[in-house]
């Protein structure tokens, strides 16, 4: 009887240790399949880097006006963002036109920025919202097409977010 009973016991250690196993596989391959892999990670990366050379590779003579550092509190009242800003633009005169008016661009972004709370700026669906919110107020400051000496109607191509620091 001795015998039957440690078959018993055996039987019973190796179910416990086949459902562990079982269950560790699970965890794993549910960790696996629902975490973001560094793939994921680049593949997200390599689409952004199409998209900003999308919006400024075919420019023949990019100008670039730096906004510069903007420091605010934020909508949430608890933290503040630091960052630096700057556009990208396609005409040379529109540069000119926009660096006369820095002070203007630089109270629509404060503007803009303190509307936000930190839990929407962790997010890079929000940045991108951010900088297309910040992009058409922009260019809400553009004279007109026919009062404009330059040829692009369109010549802010896109705002360029270079340092973020969220604290």
């Amino acid at each position: 009887m001795a015998e039957g009973e440690g078959g018993g016991k055996l039987g019973k250690l190796i179910i416990i240790v086949v459902v562990l196993l079982l269950l560790a596989g699970g965890g794993f391959a549910a960790w696996v399949f629902l975490m973001p892999t560094e793939e994921g990670a680049m593949a997200d990366a390599t689409q952004a880097a199409a998209e900003i050379r999308s919006g400024g590779g075919s420019i023949e003579n990019p100008q670039y006006l730096e906004l510069g550092n903007f420091v605010v509190n934020l909508a949430d009242g608890r933290r503040y963002l630091k960052t630096n800003l700057s556009l990208l633009l396609s005409e040379e005169k529109a540069k000119e036109y926009l660096s006369l008016r820095t002070a203007e661009v630089k109270d629509l972004v404060v503007a803009e920025l303190q509307t936000l709370t930190s839990e929407q700026l962790r997010d890079g669906k929000n940045r991108t919202l951010l900088k297309k919110s910040l992009l058409a107020k922009i260019k809400s400051l553009l004279p007109n097409q026919k009062d404009a000496n330059w040829d692009d109607p369109d010549p802010v191509k896109k705002v360029l977010i270079t340092e973020f620091y969220l604290q």
